[in-house]
């Protein structure tokens, strides 16, 4: 199915779903007690941003209606929403608990997505997309291109790389190799909040260690650290316990 079309089946679940105040039940225990611990590692780490509580509410609908369709979607676990809306470039951080069938917003940070009207730049694609050792990451060497950009962020960064994903240039389809990575310290950190990337999902330094240190969508990494060391996994980290492995790149435009 075209990832058009998933849009369009997902608008009727948004409109089909009821307020996000209004839902009743209450979390597991230790859910509700990892929420609120990663709420406040969020905005000590990476700070708070004001935003339109109508919005807020939308997000957290907007992608648990995305996460009912995904049959994946079976157990509590964190995940990454991205709003390429070019009016908004967002990024949530998410907890969905598999018991309500809810997410709870950890915290909220400026990104930068695909800017498709600047000669070989692409719209970043819309979808759900695996971190998974098999497309390993990789950390920035902090190298500065011929304008003195650190392109993926000062050294050691996490870069997450979703491998090849399909999005569009004028009307025609083309492949992109899509990453989510810092930006320069220096010149692109004060960008962030439009779109300014060649498809890529570019983030804060301050997120990107957030992400890294709690291994917030680590979970097929840590597996398979317990079994072969991984050398991306860095050894003073803090792994949450419901890490997940999905981003979700949406667009609250096209609603």
């Amino acid at each position: 199915m075209q990832r058009k079309a998933i849009a369009v089946m997902l608008t009727a679940l948004f409109l089909g779903l009821i307020c996000l105040r209004a839902e009743t039940g209450v979390p597991e225990e230790k859910n509700f007690t990892e929420v609120n611990k990663m709420r406040d590692s969020f905005r000590k780490l990476v700070g708070m941003k004001i935003i339109d509580n109508d919005y807020l509410a939308w997000a957290a609908r907007c992608s648990a209606a995305a996460i009912s369709a995904n049959s994946e979607f079976r157990q509590s676990q964190y995940f990454v929403y991205v709003d390429r809306n070019p009016d908004q470039q967002l990024i949530f951080v998410c907890f969905y608990d598999a018991a309500l069938k809810k997410v709870e917003v950890i915290g909220v940070d400026k990104a930068s997505t695909g800017n498709p009207n600047r000669r070989g730049f692409f719209e970043t694609p819309l979808g759900f997309f695996k971190n998974i050792p098999e497309i390993m990451g990789y950390r920035a060497q902090g190298t500065k291109n011929k304008k003195g950009w650190r392109g993926l962020g000062a050294r050691g960064s996490r870069v997450w790389d979703f491998g090849w994903q399909k999005t569009n240039k004028d009307g025609y389809p083309v492949l992109i190799r899509l990453l989510m990575h810092a930006t320069d310290p220096d010149f692109g950190e004060m960008r962030l909040g439009q779109t300014d990337s060649k498809g890529c999902i570019r983030i804060s330094a301050k997120l990107n260690y957030f992400l890294d240190h709690y291994g917030i969508l680590d979970k097929e990494y840590e597996e398979r650290n317990s079994v072969k060391k991984i050398w991306l996994l860095k050894f003073d980290r803090e792994p949450v316990a419901y890490a997940g492995k999905y981003v979700l790149v949406g667009d609250s435009g096209s609603f």
